[in-house]
């Protein structure tokens, strides 16, 4: 059988003997010179050899695949002759095997069930947490949320839950409901990984500013464990404001026997709960209260007088309402006495505080009733500087006898005021912040008999502003006192005292504007024709300055109206505050809010244009009307107003843009 070489031997020597001439090989005598004579091969000779190189190179690859299967692990040749029976394991064996096999597989199972006990096995590893609002009004509804939770795998068994409220709190409603007063849940069965929660809705009826903690307790007891465990938690509440305004006019001085008078005024806060209360002057052993519960008053009346200092307020609106609360010291028990008022609001038979106020009196036991007036009003107020003070002592002998050798004396305390300026037509002596008067300078002091009346009126000024030193008292405190019987010293006792009257100085507000053209740097900040052609617009800059240096300020804010012909330009900034325009009432507005000492100046600007009409030709136009600054002097608790003078198109303020302002 010939093999693969002598097939392609004899394919190569068909080839050489198809060639045009024919090559005679000797395999046994061919040398390099014979080999060289011979001719070229042509292309079917080529392409014979190349198909026998490929045929070689499979057969290479088909020993080597061959010898990988033959060969061992050392690499080593097998000898396929010669078969080689492998021993087969026995019955001991595969049991061995079989119980070692199941022994791990058991102590895994062990292992992962025993794992998985332990895991979240911990028995104190229950979540108990209260949530609700951080802040609420008095009054106001709410929820507390009490969650719990067994995080465990272990199942819990006489679950209670017990809620300790703040002081104040109201309960409504929950659910579920409580198991007992309100603030007891038994839960029972508390399985493992299982949980719920309690909402508890209610109120807080207490006064503004105050924190109001709530307690409870989670206590249970694991099913394989005979000891209770417990969980606590607490939340604290807000209570932000009672949702009501108050404000109280009094007078801090009472003459034994004589009248007083408390005029409750309040009003609600566009949010409010509180829409009813009672009031109540706590009594004390001296206090006579004027009015009963017999008392008519009309139907339309938002309280009514239930008994002698308790009152019923069953209406409160935005609107202020005035409630006067009127007593009388039969009995003075010492110089200075303090009488108190509390509001509360009921829920069932309970009332629960929310505000109590406490009036501080001196009190006073004379036969010389003197009451001191300042600018047509006994109450303490703010002041200006430069202002003029214009006060009254009006006296009268309220004993059964006749007074003879009456002295009077004001004492007005105070470094601001300025005596070169006292106006006084009974010429009092003035000496050392007082002044006084007796039967020299007023003949019916030498004499007064019973029930006798009469008046002392002068006057002073408040000195200017000048430098603030803000380590001295800016007020005045006023009071008259008097003597009997001689001219001497004149001894300061509460017995012998008028009314004091406290008038703080307000804070120097002040607001400069001008309305320019060209600024304070020869810039030009107006567009336009200056001065002003009709039909055509011409836009000015207006410059706000405002200064205080005195008390801080609240609700501050400056305003104008603009005229017809005018409109808002924009190019609106402010140090402080923001500057806006009000299309519903045609105003700019800067509105600043809280202004303190530290900020002395603040400043804003803004654009406004006007475009005058054929009919205002050879007229001068305001260009404002004049401005409006409002706040309140947190210090003396007076409103503040402050108007500037109207600006036209004159231009006072601007020396380079100014002209006659006539309208072209």
């Amino acid at each position: 059988m010939p093999t693969t070489n002598d097939n392609f031997k004899n394919k190569i020597d068909d080839g050489l003997n198809q060639g045009e001439q024919k090559i005679k090989v000797n395999h046994e005598d061919s040398s390099l010179v014979q080999f060289t004579k011979r001719a070229l091969p042509n292309e079917k000779q080529l392409e014979s050899f190349e198909e026998y190189v490929e045929e070689e190179a499979k057969e290479e690859e088909i020993d080597e695949s061959l010898n990988e299967i033959y060969q061992d692990d050392k690499g080593r040749m097998v000898d396929v002759k010669r078969l080689d029976r492998r021993k087969k394991h026995g019955f001991l064996f595969w049991f061995l095997a079989m119980v070692f096999v199941f022994s791990f597989l058991a102590g895994g199972g062990y292992f992962a069930y025993y794992y998985y006990l332990q895991f979240n096995s911990d028995i104190t590893a229950v979540d108990f947490k209260i949530e609700s609002k951080n802040e609420v009004l008095t009054s106001e509804e709410f929820v507390y949320t009490l969650t719990y939770k067994n995080n465990s795998n272990i199942d819990a068994k006489n679950g209670r839950i017990e809620a300790i409220y703040p002081a104040n709190f109201i309960f409504i409603d929950s659910t579920p409901a409580p198991t007992e007063k309100n603030s007891i849940w038994l839960l029972g069965e508390m399985g493992a990984q299982a949980g719920g929660e309690i909402k508890v809705k209610g109120k807080i009826i207490a006064p503004a500013e105050t924190i109001n903690v709530i307690l409870a307790n989670l206590t249970y007891m694991p099913v394989n464990f005979s000891s209770e465990f417990k969980k606590e938690a607490s939340q604290t509440t807000y209570v932000k404001n009672t949702g009501v305004n108050f404000d109280f006019d009094y007078f801090s001085s009472s003459l034994v026997g004589e009248e007083n008078d408390i005029n409750l005024k309040f009003a609600a806060s566009d949010v409010n709960f509180l829409n009813s209360f009672r009031v109540s002057l706590l009594p004390q052993e001296n206090i006579v209260f004027i009015g009963d519960s017999k008392e008519k008053v009309a139907s339309d009346t938002p309280f009514t007088q239930v008994r002698p200092g308790v009152w019923e307020v069953n209406q409160v609106t935005t609107e202020a309402t005035v409630l006067p609360i009127k007593f009388k010291f039969n009995k003075k028990l010492t110089d200075k006495q303090t009488v108190a008022v509390v509001f509360e609001q009921s829920s069932g038979d309970k009332f629960y505080k929310f505000l109590e106020k406490n009036f501080d009196y001196e009190v006073m036991k004379s036969d010389l009733n003197l009451t001191l007036i300042n600018n047509g009003s006994r109450e303490d107020s703010g002041i200006d500087f430069g202002q003029t003070l214009n006060y009254s002592i009006v006296y009268k002998n309220k004993g059964e006898t006749v007074m003879k050798d009456v002295v009077i004396m004001a004492v007005l305390e105070s470094d601001w005021l300025d005596w070169s300026s006292l106006s006084d037509k009974q010429d009092g002596i003035d000496k050392a912040n007082t002044i006084s008067w007796s039967k020299d300078e007023i003949p019916a002091l030498a004499e007064l008999a019973k029930d006798q009346e009469d008046t002392i009126d002068f006057s002073i000024k408040v000195t200017s502003a000048g430098v603030i030193d803000p380590t001295k008292n800016y007020e005045v405190k006023s009071y008259a006192q008097f003597s009997v019987g001689n001219k001497g010293e004149i001894k300061d006792t509460l017995d012998n005292r008028s009314n004091t009257i406290t008038n703080k100085i307000k804070s120097d507000l002040k607001l400069d504007e001008q309305v320019r053209y060209f600024s304070a740097d020869n810039i030009p900040v107006g567009i336009g024709p200056n001065p002003p052609k009709s039909e055509e617009k011409t836009s000015f800059k207006v410059y706000w300055k405002l200064t205080n240096s005195l008390n801080e300020l609240q609700a501050l804010e400056v305003r104008v109206k603009l005229p017809t012909y005018a409109s808002f330009e924009g190019r609106n900034q402010a140090t402080v505050g923001t500057v806006y325009y009000d299309s519903g009432s045609g105003e700019v507005v800067w509105q600043i809010g809280r202004l303190p000492v530290t900020t002395y100046q603040a400043n804003a600007e803004f654009s406004v244009g006007i475009t005058p009409t054929a009919s205002d030709r050879n007229k001068i136009l305001i260009i404002l009307p004049g401005s409006k600054t409002t706040g309140i002097d947190t210090t003396s608790n007076a409103n503040l107003e402050y108007l500037t003078k109207a600006k036209t198109t004159k231009l006072e303020d601007d020396e380079i843009g100014s002209s006659d302002g006539i309208v072209q």
